[in-house]
C-alpha cells in the first residue's frame, strides 16, 4: 500500500507532485501512475478516512458540513452587502477532497459556456474536448424506469452523451417522489419544459440529478474509492497524509522559474521534498491553491509584501477573479404521500430506513436533493429588466481589484462580454432552482413540527456578476484564507437572486404544486407582504454558497490577468501547474465536481502527450548522433 511516511520518501525519486488529495489531485495522479516509469507523489493536508458511513451513504447529505474531521470549516470575511455576516465556507478535508462532503449532483455545464472559456484565450477548452472528458470519467448506471416514467420524471440520458467504462459510478437515486413530479409538472405549466438528457450541453429546463452514487452498492462514488483505493497496489503512487504544504521552492530555470520541491509539516515537523524530476502540480482547489501560490512568493507584490514575503513572480491575478454560485432557501409545509426527509426524525422511520438501506433501497439510499429547475433571464423578467441586467455586466458597475488593476480588467470585461450573450440565449441558465424533499436544514429555517412534510427549493444565481477574492490572511501557513466571496459587488446580482425566489413562491401558488403546499415557512408571508425590498433584505440577511467556487488561478492570458495558460502551467514558471477548479475563469451553470474530474483528466493527458513528445525527441537526437558518428 503506497501510503508512506516522510522517512519513506528519503531515497524516492519522484517525478511529479500532487499537492492536495482532493477531486482532481487523485484523478490526475491515478491517470500519470497507468505508466509505470512515472512515479507520482500526492501530499494531502488530511488524513486518508477510508470507509465510512458518513461519507458513504448518501442519506447523510450535508451531515459532515463543519465537522472539523472532514470539513476545513472556513469563513469568509464580513460581507458588507450580506448584513456584515461572515458566511460559512465548506472544503473537504482529507483524500477525496470535496467529492466526500458534496451533495452528489453530476451535472455538466453547457456548450455555449464552455465554448466561451476557449474564446477568452483558451485553444482547446472547448465543449468538444471537454464532453470527451466527461464522458472518460463517467460509468453511468440507467435509471429503472418506464419508458413513460423516464419521460416523466426528466431522467432518459441518451447513451451518445454518456461514458460507462469510467471510475466514477453515475446513476439515479432509487426514490421517485410525488412532490418531486408536481414541481416538474407546476414549471411546465410556467413555460419551463422537462429536460431528459442535460449531458449535451444544453441544460436548461426540468431534471432530475444524475448522482454519483454507485446504484448497485447505494454508496457515494467519490475520487478516493473510484481512482484512489483501485490503484492502490500501484508502486509508483505514492500517498503522503497529515503533510501539510507550506511552501513551493522556486529555483532559476533561465528567464523562468522552476519548482525544484515542496517544504511541508508533518504534524509540527518541518521535512522536504527535493529533486522533483518534472512538475510540480498544486490540487488544493479555490480556496486554498492562492495561498500556496502566495506563501511561495507567487503573487500580487501588495499582498506578499504586507506579511513580509518576497515576489519571486509578480501576478497579480492570483486570489482574484472568486466566483461562486450564491443562494438562498424557501420551505413550504406541504400535504403529501411522500416519505420526505423530515421522517427520519421519527424513530420509527428511522429504524425502518435503516433496515431498507440494507437492500439498497429507501431514503438513506438516496439523497433529499433530486429535482431541479433550471430558468434562463427571460423566465426570471421582463424584457425591460433582463436588458438592465446585461446593461449592468460591466467592470465599472462592480466594486473590485480589478478596476484598478488593468490585466484583471481587461480579462474581466472580457468575461462580462461572455456574460452578456449568456443573458441573451433563451436556452442558457441564470438561476437554478434545487428541490429539497423536507425542510433543508438550515441556521435561518425554523424547526420542524414532528408528524409534518415540508419540501424546500433553493434558490441559487449561475452567473454571478460579482467577483471577490481569497488571499493569505498571515506568513502563518497553517491560517486559514482570506475569503472575500464579494456577494452583491454587482448590484445586479441581488436583484436576480430576488427574482429566482420570486419565481419559488411563484411555483408554490401554481397547481397543481398549490394543491399539496399548506403554508410558507421561509420567507415568512409578512416578508413576502413588504414586496421586493423585504425579499432584498431576506436575502441579504440568509444568502449563502452553494459550494461551487472558482476563479482564482484563472486560466486566462498573462495579459488579461490570468494565473496559467491553456497548459494549466503558471505564469513566470517552466514547471508549476494548477490542476482543480480554480482554473475555471467564468462560472458555470453546472454543480462543478463534474468539471474537476474532466479537468483532471485533460490535464493527464496534456501532461502524457508532453513525456511522449520528449521521448519522441530523445529519440530523434539519438538518431541524429549515431548519424553523426558514423
Amino acid at each position: 500500500m503506497p501510503i508512506v511516511t516522510p522517512d519513506d520518501l528519503e531515497t524516492v525519486k519522484v517525478d511529479y507532485v500532487v499537492i492536495g488529495g482532493g477531486t482532481s489531485g487523485l484523478t490526475l495522479a491515478a491517470r500519470l501512475t497507468e505508466d509505470p516509469k512515472i512515479v507520482v507523489l500526492v501530499v494531502e493536508a488530511g488524513i486518508y478516512h477510508g470507509p465510512c458511513p458518513e461519507i458513504d451513504v448518501p442519506g447523510y447529505m450535508g451531515r459532515n458540513i463543519a465537522n472539523p474531521v472532514f470539513d476545513w470549516s472556513f469563513f469568509s470575511t464580513p460581507q458588507k452587502r450580506a448584513n456584515n455576516r461572515v458566511v460559512l465556507q465548506p472544503r473537504g478535508k482529507g483524500l477525496g477532497g470535496s467529492s466526500h462532503l458534496n451533495f452528489m449532483g453530476m451535472f455538466r455545464p453547457s456548450k455555449i459556456e464552455i465554448d466561451a472559456i476557449e474564446e477568452l484565450g483558451n485553444p482547446g477548452w472547448n465543449w468538444d474536448s471537454l464532453s470527451h472528458y466527461f464522458k472518460k470519467s463517467e460509468a453511468l448506471q440507467l435509471p429503472n424506469l418506464s419508458p413513460r416514467d423516464a419521460l416523466k420524471y426528466a431522467a432518459k440520458p441518451n447513451i451518445e452523451h454518456h461514458g460507462f467504462e469510467g471510475p466514477i459510478k453515475n446513476s439515479f437515486a432509487p426514490v421517485w417522489s410525488e412532490m418531486h413530479l408536481k414541481l416538474f409538472e407546476t414549471a411546465e405549466a410556467l413555460g419551463i419544459p422537462r429536460n431528459p438528457e442535460t449531458g449535451n450541453g444544453q441544460n436548461d429546463g426540468c431534471m432530475t440529478s444524475i448522482l454519483s452514487v454507485d446504484g448497485e452498492t447505494a454508496k457515494r462514488s467519490y475520487a478516493t474509492s473510484a481512482y484512489l483505493e483501485p490503484n492502490l497496489p500501484r508502486k509508483n503512487l505514492l500517498v503522503l497524509t497529515e503533510a501539510h504544504v507550506t511552501r513551493i521552492l522556486l529555483e532559476e530555470d533561465g528567464s523562468l522559474k522552476r519548482a525544484a520541491g515542496i517544504e511541508y509539516l508533518h504534524g509540527e515537523t518541518p521535512f522536504r521534498v527535493e529533486n522533483i524530476q518534472r512538475d510540480v502540480i498544486i490540487s488544493t482547489g479555490t480556496l486554498q491553491t492562492p495561498q500556496i501560490l502566495e506563501l511561495s512568493g507567487i503573487g500580487r507584490t501588495e499582498i506578499l509584501s504586507e506579511y513580509d514575503i518576497e515576489t519571486v513572480i509578480d501576478l497579480p491575478g492570483v486570489g482574484e477573479n472568486l466566483q461562486d454560485h450564491v443562494g438562498v432557501a424557501t420551505i413550504a409545509q406541504v400535504e403529501t404521500k411522500d416519505e420526505t426527509m423530515d421522517v427520519l426524525a421519527e424513530p420509527m422511520y428511522r429504524k425502518k430506513h435503516e433496515e431498507l438501506y440494507r437492500f439498497n433501497m429507501g431514503m438513506l439510499a438516496a439523497v433529499p436533493a433530486p429535482a431541479f429547475v433550471f430558468l434562463p433571464a427571460d423566465a426570471l423578467g421582463t424584457k425591460e429588466e433582463v436588458a438592465s441586467w446585461q446593461g449592468r455586466a460591466q467592470a465599472q458597475n462592480t466594486e473590485v481589484l480589478a478596476n484598478t488593476v488593468p490585466s484583471l480588467k481587461a480579462g474581466l470585461e472580457k468575461q462580462y462580454e461572455a456574460q452578456r450573450r449568456l443573458f441573451a440565449h433563451k436556452k442558457q441558465s441564470q438561476a437554478e432552482l434545487l428541490q429539497f424533499l423536507g425542510r433543508q436544514p438550515l441556521p435561518y429555517a425554523p424547526p420542524a413540527e414532528p408528524g409534518k412534510r415540508y419540501t424546500s427549493l433553493f434558490c441559487t444565481l449561475t452567473h454571478p456578476l460579482s467577483r471577490g477574492s481569497v488571499h493569505i490572511s498571515s506568513a502563518d501557513p497553517l491560517a486559514p484564507p482570506a475569503i472575500h466571496p464579494n456577494y452583491f459587488a454587482n448590484e445586479a446580482d441581488l436583484d436576480l437572486v430576488v427574482h429566482a425566489v420570486e419565481y419559488a413562491l411563484k411555483l408554490y401558488k401554481t397547481e397543481p404544486m398549490s394543491r399539496h403546499v399548506k403554508k410558507l415557512i421561509i420567507p415568512t408571508e409578512e416578508t413576502v407582504a413588504e414586496g421586493r425590498e423585504g425579499l432584498r433584505e431576506y436575502v441579504r440577511a440568509n444568502c449563502g454558497p452553494v459550494y461551487h467556487p472558482i476563479g482564482t488561478a484563472s486560466m486566462m492570458p498573462h495579459a488579461d490577468g490570468g494565473v496559467v495558460d491553456a497548459c494549466l502551467k503558471v505564469y513566470g514558471t517552466s514547471n508549476l501547474r494548477v490542476v482543480d477548479c480554480s482554473i475555471i475563469p467564468m462560472e458555470l451553470s453546472c454543480h462543478t465536481q463534474s468539471m474537476a474530474y474532466a479537468i483532471a483528466e485533460k490535464a493527464a493527458d496534456i501532461l502524457k502527450a508532453e513525456i511522449s513528445e520528449e521521448s519522441m525527441a530523445n529519440v530523434v537526437s539519438r538518431v541524429d548522433d549515431l548519424c553523426i558518428e558514423e
